[in-house]
């Protein structure tokens, strides 16, 4: 009897950790990524072909002096009070609502690299797909007033000394 309920207990407890430490690191991220620029471009639309008709790239250029920064993990939240939903099509965790976001890779010339290492002046770019119902007009204001989402992502820089500090960084679109 004692054993069920301590099994029981370690196992509710076991069952929270994952979610205290990921509503912790949602709340406490950093929004401090000195020097790297973030440039949000006007909506994109594809051709008839395309799987995603409707998308926002975000530019993201290194501007720190003679340091490199990896970018791992990146991931979007829509705002819950954004005017902007997602595209129907592009799957996300149905419990955090995050949807996963791959960064450009030149060589294949698609969105398919988890990470990204940019050194001084190198620019790279994510996108968020965006529900093809709402008008180029609607998508332009949110950006404008940045009431889109959040743009999260684990960052690394080098020290002078070469050991690497990494945090999590998030950004408001």
């Amino acid at each position: 009897m004692l054993s069920n309920l301590l099994f029981t207990l370690l196992g509710v407890i076991l069952g929270w950790i994952p979610q205290t430490y990921r509503w912790a690191r949602d709340r406490f991220t950093s929004t401090k990524a000195p020097s790297i620029t973030f440039r949000v471009r006007p909506v994109h639309r594809p051709g008839p072909g395309a799987v995603y008709q409707c998308k926002i790239f975000i530019d993201i250029r290194n501007e720190l002096p003679g340091q490199p920064v990896r970018l791992a993990r990146a991931y979007f939240v829509f705002n819950k009070n954004s005017p902007l939903r997602p595209d129907p099509k592009w799957s996300h965790e149905s419990k955090t609502k995050r949807f996963h976001l791959c960064f450009f890779s030149p060589p294949t010339k698609m969105h398919d690299w988890r990470d990204v290492y940019l050194r001084t002046g190198d620019t790279t770019n994510v996108w968020i797909g965006i529900d093809p119902k709402h008008a180029d007009e609607h998508i332009d204001d949110a950006a404008k007033a940045e009431n889109i989402g959040r743009f999260y992502f684990q960052m690394t820089q080098w020290t002078d000394s070469g050991s690497p500090k990494t945090r999590w960084v998030r950004v408001k679109l």
